[in-house]
């Protein structure tokens, strides 16, 4: 395994390279800290690809160097100088030594450890499908046999408790603690560990306990050697003395910690390994035996099953939260493809700039026509247009921002980018004043009073995402883009009319016939503005470009 050794305030420091991806900067955010200005905040960036490590220039001010060039990326290898700033990392294997046995000890034959593959627990314990010929063969191990039959039954009932408190857990930190609970409860330890890997497949320390103790760091509870192995290689260790066995003795965690007899396995289910569990006895060696290796094992694999199982559960809620808020700016197909973007990234997109089309329309006349309609009339009334602008809006995959008043607002092109965001925008447009016209007539024979909308387009970059308070936020667009737009409706367009922006005439021009306006001063613009008309027949129908 390498490790970047370097020196910090004069002290030699090593960082060993796990995981797929390892930050360095000056920010402690980062994994690798190196703190001086001449260090930018987030400054490289290490990923392993495939067998080998490569390292990114994060846009840091200094640059970076390997063997004394500036590169912006190139992959590194043992003996590579790495340079940050200041520092110097250089890119070693790391050293196996072995340490002095403390006097007065006999020494522990090799045979104190053993290591199980999980590939061999299934097999004794019937877990595949289909067993080889040797799977009825008892597996030893230094001349040790593996879980007798008397012991087996015990894990099994064992077994059937652990899966009665699991199934009930619902949070993976619930889970965590009663896992924990069942280890001190069934095995003769002093100390355990739960350790899961984050989303770059570092392994991070998550819940730890000592006998007797509450609120253990666990960071310091731990073998970082005996947890690489276990998971890097899908195997269940037990050590009877990890200070004097050759396989661990470089791990300083060990030695600081005085790990003497520990095990250690995989938490994994299936072919999939998400962290590992680790237990030990700081005093006493000799402690654990083979059946309790396997017990951990098969402990491991319930207590991944559960968590695997709650974070789900978390997921599909999240899913479910992520549709109810989306639902009620987008149609349902937008939604679908927001959704299926935020499982393949991970996220759902909270706030940057893109280039839209922004959306304004209000009834002329609101306010007139609102003072002579009864609370139930009125709720009807706005409906109704309401109605007409959102299936227009959804129609042509629009996000349907907001209504104010008797307005209404929205936006094209974003969340899901759409090229042709300026068309859409203008077809939603002309879709509403064609069905009010439509309404219209229906409206004149029941004598009633006929209705006009007006909508006012821009198209321009603008600022997209959750943007509120902590209190409460909205997925919304800011800027000078949406603007111009409310002025161009408010200030510009006549009933029944739909005006545009300049960008959003040249973008738009191939379906729809626009007469310009010439240059228009909006209030609250310090110039003037290009402004088009969209060119409709009697019926609110957009003509053709001549």
């Amino acid at each position: 395994m390498l490790e970047l050794v370097y020196e910090v305030e004069g002290k030699t420091q090593r960082f060993r390279l796990v995981g797929n991806e390892v930050s360095l900067g000056r920010s402690s955010e980062n994994e690798v800290v190196l703190n001086d200005f001449s260090v930018s905040r987030r400054h490289a960036l290490l990923r392993r690809e495939k067998e080998r490590w490569v390292v990114y220039d994060q846009n840091s001010t200094n640059g970076i160097k390997v063997n004394g060039r500036f590169v912006t990326q190139g992959p590194l290898a043992v003996g590579d100088v790495l340079t940050v700033g200041t520092f110097t990392l250089t890119v070693r294997e790391e050293v196996v030594s072995t340490p002095p046995r403390p006097p007065g000890r006999p020494g522990v034959e090799s045979s104190s450890t053993f290591v199980r593959s999980i590939a061999d627990f299934n097999r004794d314990f019937g877990l595949d499908e289909v067993a080889p010929p040797e799977a009825d063969v008892s597996l030893t191990m230094s001349g040790r046999r593996f879980t007798s039959p008397v012991a087996r039954g015990k894990i099994f009932e064992i077994l059937v408790q652990v899966a009665k408190t699991l199934i009930v857990a619902r949070e993976v930190n619930e889970i965590l603690g009663r896992v924990v609970d069942l280890l001190f409860d069934h095995l003769p330890l002093e100390r355990a560990v739960v350790v899961l890997l984050d989303r770059n497949e570092r392994p991070l320390p998550t819940l730890a306990r000592q006998r007797g103790k509450e609120g253990a760091e666990p960071a310091e509870l731990f073998s970082h050697t005996i947890v690489d192995t276990v998971m890097r290689e899908r195997v269940a260790v037990l050590t009877s003395d990890a200070l004097a066995d050759g396989r661990f003795e470089a791990g300083q965690s060990i030695r600081i910690q005085q790990i003497r007899s520990a095990m250690c396995v995989p938490l994994w289910n299936q072919e999939r390994i998400i962290g590992a569990l680790h237990v030990d006895t700081p005093l006493r060696v000799g402690t654990f035996t083979a059946d309790d290796l396997d017990l951990l094992t098969a402990l491991g694999n319930f207590a991944a099953v559960a968590i695997e199982r709650a974070r789900l559960q978390r997921q599909i809620e999240d899913e479910q939260r992520i549709r109810e808020r989306l639902s009620r700016y987008h149609s349902p197909a937008v939604v679908e493809e927001i959704v299926s973007d935020s499982e393949v990234s991970g996220t759902v997109e909270r706030v940057r700039t893109r280039p839209v089309s922004v959306f304004f329309a209000d009834i002329v006349g609101f306010t007139t026509s609102a003072e002579s309609m009864d609370p139930e009339a009125l709720s009807r009334f706005l409906g109704t247009v309401f109605t007409f602008a959102a299936d227009a809006i959804f129609a042509q995959g629009g996000t349907l921002d907001k209504f104010i008043g008797d307005a209404v607002m929205a936006f094209f092109g974003a969340p899901i980018a759409q090229p042709d965001h300026a068309r859409r925008a203008v077809a939603a447009a002309s879709k509403l004043v064609e069905n009010v016209t439509a309404w219209n007539a229906e409206r004149i024979r029941r004598g009633e009073r006929p209705v006009a909308v007006r909508v006012g387009i821009n198209t321009g970059n603008a600022v997209v995402g959750d943007i509120g308070s902590d209190r409460r936020v909205d997925y919304t667009v800011l800027g000078n883009t949406v603007n111009v737009a409310a002025r161009l409706e408010e200030y510009v367009a006549g009933p029944n009319e739909i005006v545009v922006g300049g960008e959003t005439a040249a973008q738009a021009a191939s379906w729809y016939d626009f007469e310009p306006l010439g240059e228009i001063k909006l209030k609250g613009l310090t110039r003037g503005l290009p402004a088009y008309r969209v060119r409709l027949d009697a019926r609110g129908v957009p003509l053709p470009p001549r």
